[in-house]
């Protein structure tokens, strides 16, 4: 993955240079893909998937706990999504699927945000809340198939997490 303080160094740009009255959901949105699209898992892809309208509800902000809510659901569904078929990793000759359990993770990722809200300020907010969502994101398991090349052919699955 990209570097973490990377990545709040645009949010903070990103909110800084706003005038209050634009959404810059957007371009956080744009932000966080850049970001995600520099993770890893071995026998996936992630440099096509992912909905970035997901990442724009997610970072859509009203004030209220609701907000919360939303974006742990987002994020999941948004991760859930990213990671595509890609090259053999664990002695296939090709990838069959790739499935990621993130969608199962919302709740734990509500109580991630949920433990960065606080009155007391931070200097780098955005990485202690990327650090807490990305903690839950790197335990949960993605299940890569692959092609053996054997007669006559079988597939091995292999358990890998995001790096």
């Amino acid at each position: 993955m990209l570097d973490l303080d990377t990545l709040d160094s645009r949010f903070s740009a990103i909110v800084k240079g706003t005038d209050g009255k634009k959404s810059v959901a957007h371009d956080l949105a744009v932000a966080y893909d850049d970001y995600a699209k520099g993770g890893t898992i071995k026998g996936a892809s992630l440099s096509s998937g992912g909905d970035i309208s997901l990442l724009e509800s997610a970072f859509s902000t009203d004030g209220t706990a609701a907000t919360i809510d939303n974006m742990s659901s987002k994020l999941c569904a948004y991760w859930q999504a990213l990671p595509k078929i890609g090259i053999p990793a664990h002695g296939g000759v090709s990838v069959v699927s790739v499935m990621p359990a993130y969608s199962a993770c919302a709740a734990v990722v509500k109580a991630a945000i949920d433990g960065c809200v606080t009155t007391i300020k931070f200097d780098k907010p955005y990485k202690r809340l990327f650090t807490a969502v990305e903690t839950v994101l790197k335990a949960a398991p993605v299940t890569v198939t692959e092609t053996l090349a054997t007669t006559p052919p079988s597939t091995a699955i292999a358990t890998e997490y995001l790096q």
